[in-house]
Formats: C-alpha cells, sequence, structure tokens
C-alpha cells in the first residue's frame, strides 16, 4: 500500500501544505473543476536555460492541475514554475521538489485547492546505479471528488541505454504492485521516431510497456518534443497511466509551435516542449 512520509522529499509551497487540512474555508465548487485534469510534462533543461525564460512557457499553460518538471537547476526555480503555474501568478500552486539529480532534479507542483497531497516518495531503487534521477510519486487526492490516484515524474537515463531499460522494466514492476490508478509523465528518453516509431524506437518503451502494464496516452498528432535535431525527429517526452487510469477518458497533444518556439534558437529557454495530457477522473 503507498503511504510515505514527506519528510525525506523537499518540500515547499505558494500555498501551504497541511495534509490534515480538512480544508474549512475552501468554497470548491464541483461545477468549477468538473472531472476533467489537465496535467503537463516539462523538462526545463537546468544549465542550458534561464528559469524566467522557460517559465513564461509554463505561465502559457492555462487550466492545468498538475506538473511534473524535470531537469529542475534548484529551489528557486522549483519557486518561479509553481508561480508561473497559478493561473493568478501568486498562489494557489504548492510543490515538492525530490533530493537526487544535483542540479536536475525532478519536481511535482500541483493546485492545492483542487488536490490533496496525502503522501510522496522517491524511488531510490529505480535510481539505477544512484547517479541520475529517482522517480518522484505523489499520492493525490481530488479534494471535490474524493478521487484517489498516484503521480509520478520521471527523468530516465541518457546517455547509459543499459540503465535506462533496466529504469524501465523496474517501472513496469512497480506499477504492478499499486492499488490505485497511476499517472507517469516526463522525459523518458524513448527515442520514438515520428515517423516509424512503431517500428523504431528505444527498447526502454517495450519493457516499461510489457503487459500491458503501462499505456502511453498517445498525442493523435505525433510531433517532436525537442527542439534539437541531435537526436533526430523523435518523441522523448511521454505520458503514461496504469491500473484503472488506463479506463480513465485522455487525450494529449505537445504544446508550443515549432516554428514559433524551437527556431528562435534561443538560448534561454528549454529545448523541450511541453507535454499536455487530459483525463477525465471518475
Amino acid at each position: 500500500m503507498f503511504m510515505v512520509p514527506l519528510l525525506a522529499i523537499l518540500v515547499g509551497c505558494i500555498a501551504p501544505i497541511d495534509t490534515d487540512d480538512t480544508r474549512e474555508g475552501f468554497d470548491i465548487d464541483q461545477d468549477e473543476f468538473g472531472n476533467e485534469v489537465k496535467i503537463v510534462a516539462f523538462n526545463v533543461e537546468s544549465g542550458d536555460a534561464t528559469a524566467a525564460k522557460t517559465a513564461e512557457s509554463v505561465t502559457r499553460v492555462k487550466g492545468e492541475s498538475i506538473w511534473a518538471l524535470v531537469e529542475v537547476e534548484n529551489e528557486q526555480w522549483a519557486q518561479t514554475f509553481a508561480l508561473a503555474a497559478a493561473d493568478d501568478g501568486q498562489e494557489g500552486f504548492a510543490y515538492i521538489m525530490g533530493t537526487t539529480g544535483w542540479a536536475d532534479k525532478i519536481v511535482i507542483a500541483w493546485d492545492d485547492e483542487r488536490f490533496e497531497l496525502l503522501s510522496s516518495e522517491e524511488l531510490h531503487d529505480i535510481n539505477v546505479g544512484g547517479t541520475a534521477r529517482a522517480p518522484l510519486v505523489a499520492h493525490f487526492r481530488n479534494r471535490t471528488t474524493g478521487t484517489e490516484f498516484l503521480f509520478q515524474a520521471n527523468h530516465l537515463w541518457r546517455t547509459e541505454w543499459q540503465n535506462r531499460h533496466e529504469q524501465a522494466r523496474l517501472l513496469n514492476d512497480w506499477a504492478l504492485t499499486q492499488d490505485l490508478p497511476v499517472v507517469g509523465a516526463g522525459d523518458y528518453n524513448f527515442d520514438w521516431l515520428v515517423t516509424g516509431g512503431d517500428d523504431d524506437h528505444d527498447a526502454g518503451y517495450d519493457y516499461l510497456t510489457e503487459d500491458d502494464v503501462w499505456e502511453w496516452v498517445r498525442p493523435e498528432e505525433l510531433i517532436q518534443t525537442q527542439c534539437s535535431t541531435y537526436y533526430g525527429r523523435n518523441v522523448l517526452d511521454f505520458v503514461f497511466v496504469a491500473g484503472e487510469a488506463k479506463t480513465w477518458e485522455r487525450s494529449s497533444t505537445v504544446l508550443e509551435d515549432y516554428n514559433s518556439y524551437c527556431a528562435q534558437e534561443d538560448d534561454e529557454q528549454s529545448d523541450h516542449r511541453p507535454i499536455q495530457a487530459t483525463f477525465t477522473l471518475p
């Protein structure tokens, strides 16, 4: 059963986190939110971008509830993105930040008025070799419907394919042991070619999805998720579902127009594009 204390993870917030909060004073209207939830995965490229410039992409996304952010340089970056995620630019989004990855940390940011964080953990066993990033998992409850689910943010190995494949196998094993619906998002580095990817992609994808444990929330229009053509015209960033989440109505899309975003060759913005997935929760 998934219940792990928050103490092992760096926790920050724009709106205070209180896991015993009964939300008194929060007048949340079911009609305001409905059952539709938008999540976004975004590699913000620490070291090769600036938080201020990259946050402009975060601000342009409207109506989202949860972010999986990878390559977050430090706490200041996390705060910048949480503020940018809040539509009013001041409050409403909280975040947790993993402890692994040095200047390439993983962050989950969420709308605290809509989702209650029940617990969180880092999956250190899946940080193969102990020199990359441990997946970060948050156990959320929808404050208006009571629906609970796990949200996992990932950034798998790029340079060591053997380690990436082992991570994918371990993520498959982990998902099989979960009782709750699971959404996984982030930079998986699976090199899925935009044209012909069904027959030409990294084997890590096959290890992750083996036995239909995880399913890709595949965009209707498949376009490359990274601006650089160094790795070819392919998909590096994904959203997956496991368990009961596979029964949810869902769709996804790659954000930011290539010509206006990637062609700028702007050294201050991330060379990845955000991926948005929309779910209808039960």
